[in-house]
């Protein structure tokens, strides 16, 4: 509010300024109605105001508008300099013709008046000159005649007056001359009027020289009319030049910005924007066609890449394995990381565990664009090979077991024949028990180990007789 305020304040200022200024030299002007001449001068000079608010109004629309329609502001430029100055150079031009022109023209007229004046004034002082001395005789021949009376009666003589003495020939009065004649009978003060064509001859030459002064100040007020149209057409010729400008740079720059901002949506993924076919029949429209097939490749680029993108992710969550993504976008997880560790884990925490967790193993792999962090969780392969080797373990102490049982079975069924036939020796039979006996004691050692989960005897390499071999074999066995 204030801003308007002062700019208001400027305004009137330099109306008043201006007025003061043309007062001043509309008062060396006779015959100019001011009133009239000071309403056209603040008529023109509002008209210049009014023309120069909406050229200004245009321009800074144009050079300090927002940052969108950089391209209309630079094509608005380039066409308003370019038909600009052209013509502010022709009207530069045309004012100093005209005001060489008015000058020169006002000045030869100017001369031509004041040499006329000039010639008049010689002519009536030349004249009135010769009458002054006409008379000056006529007036001592009369004097020395003696005609004093007759001298009064003469029609351009006032008075006739004697005089002791006069030291002065002529002096020349407002309304006649006063001459000193000196005669043998005396001297006389004679004065003689003024003719009266002379007096209207002065009075003409007299608004003759004001009219050539008027003159002058007309030529300064004619000029300034003609600079005045001069700069009026020259504001006009902006005004439309800024119009122009403005147009021409609108009808190029619209449809180009209308696909800028297609663009910029369809760079923030909005691939469903309509894209209409600039109707132009030039390269515009070549453009918008070319633009439209574009995002049509690019939507079904995009379709089909989401689409590989979800078979990705349902195939990336079927895998057994964990992976973690590490990029400039952040993380990515799949479902079985997600059941592994959560949905919101921390890395340096999941990385510390799966490092130190045996029934995790983690694999790490190392891209251009980022991390890949596949962890897999091989408690079950463990529990299998566990399994396996509880299974192979529970196979070797079954055949550890059957081994013994053989004998031993074979023993007792010998002792049962024995005993049916009534053969039984003492020292068979005490053999034979102790062959049970130490089957079964080999028998309770497997056991033993079983049950405390010791690692399996190894092996011990000893010398001995395959004939002790083969007869223990005979006695465990026959």
């Amino acid at each position: 509010m204030k801003r308007k305020v002062f700019i208001g304040l400027a305004l009137l200022t330099a109306l008043v300024a201006v007025n003061v200024a043309f007062i001043v030299n509309l008062r060396n002007l006779p015959y100019a109605n001011y009133y009239v001449l000071l309403l056209a001068i603040n008529i023109d000079l509002l008209a210049l105001i009014i023309i120069m608010a909406v050229i200004l109004r245009k321009l800074i629309k144009i050079y300090i508008g927002t940052r969108r329609n950089i391209l209309r502001r630079k094509l608005a430029n380039i066409l308003f300099f370019s038909l600009f100055l052209p013509l502010l150079v022709l009207n530069v031009f045309s004012t100093v013709v005209v005001i060489q022109s008015t000058k020169t023209y006002l000045s030869s007229k100017t001369r031509a008046l004041s040499s006329s004046a000039e010639q008049v004034y010689r002519n009536l002082y030349d004249y009135e000159l010769a009458r002054v001395q006409m008379f000056r005789e006529v007036v001592t021949a009369l004097l020395e005649g003696g005609f004093f009376e007759e001298l009064n009666g003469l029609g351009d003589v006032e008075s006739v007056v004697r005089v002791p003495a006069c030291d002065y020939e002529v002096s020349e009065g407002e309304m006649g001359y006063t001459l000193c004649v000196t005669t043998d009978r005396g001297s006389y003060r004679v004065i003689l009027r003024k003719d009266a064509d002379l007096i209207r001859n002065v009075s003409s030459f007299g608004k003759l020289a004001l009219d050539v002064r008027a003159f002058v100040k007309t030529r300064d007020i004619i000029t300034g009319v003609f600079v005045f149209f001069i700069v009026f057409i020259a504001l006009l010729t902006a005004l439309a030049t800024v119009w122009l400008s403005m147009l021409v740079a609108r009808h190029v720059s619209e449809p180009i910005e209308r696909l800028s901002e297609r663009a910029m949506k369809i760079a923030e993924g909005n691939l469903d924007v309509e894209v209409e076919e600039e109707n132009t029949g030039d390269e515009i429209e070549r453009l918008s066609k070319a633009f439209r097939k574009m995002k049509e490749n690019l939507k079904e680029m995009y379709e089909r890449l989401k689409r590989e993108r979800d078979l990705l992710e349902k195939l990336l969550d079927a895998l057994p394995l964990g992976i973690l993504y590490v990029g400039k976008n952040g993380l990515r997880t799949n479902r079985t990381f997600r059941e592994m560790f959560g949905d919101s884990p921390d890395m340096e925490a999941v990385l510390k565990r799966a490092s130190e967790d045996a029934n995790l193993r983690i694999e790490h792999l190392r891209g251009s664009e980022g991390d890949l962090y596949l962890i897999e969780d091989i408690s079950s392969i463990v529990l299998a090979e566990r399994f396996k080797t509880w299974q192979d373990a529970v196979k070797r102490i079954a055949h550890e077991i059957k081994n013994p049982l053989t004998p031993i079975r074979l023993n007792l069924e010998r002792l049962g024949r024995y005993a049916e036939r009534g053969e039984i020796d003492a020292e068979k039979f005490r053999d034979l028990v102790n062959l049970i006996l130490k089957e079964i004691e080999r028998i309770s050692d497997l056991i033993n180990q079983f049950r405390h989960l010791t690692p399996s005897r190894s092996l011990r390499l000893e010398r001995f007789r395959l004939s002790d071999l083969v007869r223990d074999l005979r006695k465990l066995y026959s």
